[in-house]
């Protein structure tokens, strides 16, 4: 599964973390270090499966909470619209 930025959004990086801000509304969010890795994994086309790979990694975090991490802020970021799913069922 693969996502993108929907067009409402732009995003930067900003001292090791991201930022994200809704063009419309100028509500903005600030990633931590585990929501930048996965936001920048999801923007670089990286498959949950290798993002929870590369948390587990950097963050010396074990699979299951490293899995609920990245389900949890995919879904949050589906539903603000933030990202898009480019392969829909």
């Amino acid at each position: 599964m693969s996502y993108s930025l929907s067009k409402e959004y732009v995003w930067k990086e900003v001292g090791g973390q991201v930022v994200v801000l809704h063009i419309e509304t100028g509500r903005y969010y600030s990633l931590n270090h585990t929501g930048s890795l996965i936001w920048k994994g999801l923007m670089d086309g990286l498959s949950p499966d290798r993002i929870i790979e590369r948390l587990c990694s950097v963050f010396d975090v074990d699979k299951s909470t490293a899995n609920k991490d990245t389900e949890e802020m995919i879904r949050d970021l589906l539903t603000k619209e933030a990202i898009i799913n480019d392969q829909p069922l």
